[in-house]
């Protein structure tokens, strides 16, 4: 509760231009509670605290070439409905670029990956034409999930051979792809 002065509105506007400290925190006790209330209907109580001291801290910065030509109770809250309007304004379009922003990023990064495993796959399928078709049929069978003694009796030959040519294969696998690798999806 506020202890009633004996200044009006007017007068403490007057005192104001005249850089009067007290007078300018006067008048802020006597609409503070009113304007807070008024803000925190609308935003939350954080921001409302943040845009009443906006308001005050803007008619103290311009308080030399201030004009009311109103009621300051009319003045103040018409320039906090200002403030919110302003603080409710940026809040939306900053969700709007940021919500753009994480669009744009997903659309992007789906494409980027999917052309990385394209031509991922397309070196491989080149180094496995170079290796010949039998390494080309054990890696699609072990792909496929057969075991090297089924491979073997598909392709009639020794499962050692299956194993020998299946570490062979991977090591070719890994040395040719490992730097490639590196640079493309690093």
């Amino acid at each position: 509760m506020t202890v009633p002065t004996q200044n009006t509105d007017e007068r403490l506007l007057e005192l104001i231009h005249q850089n009067q400290t007290t007078a300018f925190h006067e008048l802020y006790e006597r609409y503070k509670a009113g304007m807070l209330i008024f803000a925190a209907q609308r935003v939350s109580r954080d921001t409302a605290e943040d845009l009443v001291q906006d308001v005050f801290l803007s008619l103290w910065k311009n308080r030399a070439k201030l004009e009311i030509k109103e009621r300051i109770a009319g003045y103040l809250f018409k320039a906090l409905r200002t403030k919110i309007i302003d603080h409710m304004s940026k809040s939306i379009n900053a969700q709007k670029y940021l919500d753009s922003i994480d669009a744009f990023a997903k659309s992007h990064t789906g494409t980027d990956a999917k052309v990385r495993e394209e031509t991922f796959l397309k070196r491989i399928e080149d180094l496995l034409h170079r290796c010949g078709p039998q390494y080309q049929m054990i890696l699609k069978m072990r792909l496929e999930g057969y075991n090297n003694q089924e491979i073997a009796d598909y392709l009639g030959i020794s499962e050692k051979t299956v194993r020998n040519q299946s570490s062979n294969l991977m090591k070719v696998l890994r040395s040719k792809l490992s730097s490639w690798i590196l640079f493309t999806f690093f």
